[in-house]
């Protein structure tokens, strides 16, 4: 797993996996997270022990998905920066289209079948805990529905602003034609007429 190259400058196949590695430990982390939650206690590790494995795991998951997967699976990054004056602002980045560069579609959709069910387990055993009132397995639950729900929210808001920054260059690129059009070819025109009445006037 190459972390050196400049982002943006990946090339992927359209199917299949090229980033085996990568995919391997977008599912690792956060699978092993609730398999601790769910059986730790059935190898003999109390709520302590659960616990810090759990949270353990799920901000490896975090670091792993925004630093690393995120970018080589579906070429999206984001982080939220802490301007001088104190407020915040979310920045995104995204692979850049065309020539050989392509995603797979493979490795997109593992990408977001995995975010959008991990957040929806934690989601699931955090009404289950409340239902049973279990508090203290609800702040083990309650991390994981933020870690995972913070790279999910992050990654939505991220794709949508790499579609609208594409959507914008379309709108550039068919207004730029349609200016050439509709206006380079009058003035084509009038060029074409001036040069021939300046030819026929030295004929005279």
């Amino acid at each position: 797993m190459d972390l050196s190259r400049e982002f943006g400058d990946e090339s992927t196949p359209r199917n299949g996996l090229k980033h085996q590695t990568a995919a391997l430990f977008h599912l690792l982390f956060r699978t092993l997270a609730v398999v601790v939650y769910l059986f730790c206690s059935f190898f003999g590790g109390g709520f302590a022990l659960t616990f810090v494995l759990v949270v353990i795991l799920l901000a490896a998951d975090f670091w792993t998905v925004k630093n690393v997967t995120g970018r080589l699976l579906v070429g999206l990054r984001w982080w939220n920066k802490v301007n001088e004056d104190g407020s915040s602002e979310w920045v995104f980045e995204s692979r850049k289209e065309g020539g050989s560069v392509y995603h797979s579609e493979t490795e997109n959709r593992l990408f977001w079948i995995a975010m959008f069910v991990s957040s929806t387990v934690w989601v699931l055993l955090l009404i289950k805990n409340l239902l049973s009132f279990k508090f203290g397995w609800m702040v083990v639950c309650l991390t994981g529905v933020f870690l995972s729900s913070a790279n999910l929210y992050g990654y939505v808001k991220c794709r949508k602003d790499a579609r609208a920054k594409v959507q914008g260059a379309v709108g550039n690129f068919l207004g730029r034609q349609l200016w050439n059009q509709t206006f380079g070819g009058a003035t084509a025109t009038a060029s074409a007429g001036s040069e021939q009445q300046n030819q026929q006037q030295l004929l005279r």
